[in-house]
């Protein structure tokens, strides 16, 4: 339910909304803005995000600066995990700024290729969520958050670290990272939100809770026998709109660990709803906590996922860097 009240509500997914937004945006006759980078900026397009819309909303972007007589390097990837290596050649040619084009898998592996002493970051939400731009409040609009971009002033923030990689957003295990294996496997057919309904649908019917073992900042032990989900936030939003994360800000030098208990089918499907309502922290099978530091082993193989790419299995651990990313966004509040 979850997933399907995401692909309702959320207008930035692929379908009928999205066809009648892009035409609004890219073909009404309004004046046009004046556009100038101010850094050496490469952009990073992941041609198949959002279904292909990435690659088509890019190809008017980059008709827009072009008419604006902007100079750029253009990248796209052709694989996944390509995006890490594009952007560590991307700043070997003397990038300053490395916008990524896509959704929240995109910019995880960009990231991760980031020289984060010299590197500023940016973002073009394009992707089929694209959660971590609500954090930010980057406009979902991505002609409108390229023009935008130029008067941003570049902004620090908080990254993660997950067995060795940098992450934006969130971490994932259980649950939602087994909807995403079974969206993103090898013989998928079907395509983008689809797939991921038919995963959460399967999933909801067959997945068996595990037991978690969780320590946090070297003395609090957590324990939960029966774990349905168990995420770490350093944005609020997942999965477009789902406020996982109430209270997290992406500037206050910690994360959040949010678990949530296996409870029956109809109680989870009200869980869902209320996540959206921003009210299920209070629910008796969610808990949650701030913390700078996190181990986390399970008794079993359950697969793990950053920003929705599958990276293996617990054992992890999880810290922050504050501060540490300068990413241009609006100024915080």
């Amino acid at each position: 339910l979850s997933v399907m009240l995401i692909i309702f509500f959320d207008r930035s997914s692929p379908g009928t909304f999205l066809k009648v937004e892009e035409k609004i945006l890219f073909f009404q006759r309004t004046r046009v803005r004046k556009i100038r980078l101010p850094f050496k900026t490469a952009f990073i397009v992941n041609p198949a995000a959002g279904g292909g819309r990435a690659l088509r909303t890019w190809r008017k972007l980059e008709t827009l600066l072009h008419d604006n007589g902007q100079s750029f390097q253009t990248h796209y990837t052709r694989w996944r995990s390509d995006a890490t290596a594009i952007a560590e050649k991307a700043r070997s040619m003397g990038a300053e700024l490395i916008v990524a084009v896509g959704g929240d898998g995109t910019l995880f592996e960009v990231l991760n290729g980031l020289d984060l002493k010299k590197n500023i970051f940016g973002v073009i939400p394009a992707g089929t969520a694209n959660g971590f731009r609500r954090s930010l409040g980057i406009p979902a609009d991505c002609r409108r958050a390229l023009l935008e971009m130029a008067g941003w002033s570049p902004r620090p923030v908080d990254i993660g670290m997950v067995n060795g990689l940098r992450f934006l957003n969130v971490i994932g295990l259980g649950f939602d990272a087994a909807v995403a294996q079974f969206a993103k496997a090898d013989d998928q057919k079907l395509p983008g939100y689809a797939a991921f309904v038919a995963g959460f649908l399967k999933e909801l019917a067959t997945f068996k809770p595990f037991h978690a073992a969780m320590t946090m900042n070297s003395d609090k032990r957590i324990c939960e026998a029966k774990t349905f989900i168990a995420m770490v936030a350093n944005g609020r939003y997942y999965g477009g709109q789902l406020c996982i994360a109430p209270h997290a800000a992406v500037d206050d030098g910690q994360l959040n660990l949010v678990t949530i208990r296996r409870v029956g089918y109809i109680e989870t499907a009200v869980l869902g709803i209320r996540a959206f309502m921003k009210n299920h922290l209070s629910h008796r099978a969610v808990q949650t906590a701030p913390f700078r530091e996190l181990t986390i082993d399970a008794n079993e193989l359950i697969p793990m996922h950053v920003d929705g790419e599958l990276i293996g299995s617990p054992p992890a651990r999880v810290t922050v860097q504050p501060g540490v990313l300068s990413i241009l966004a609006p100024s915080s509040t």
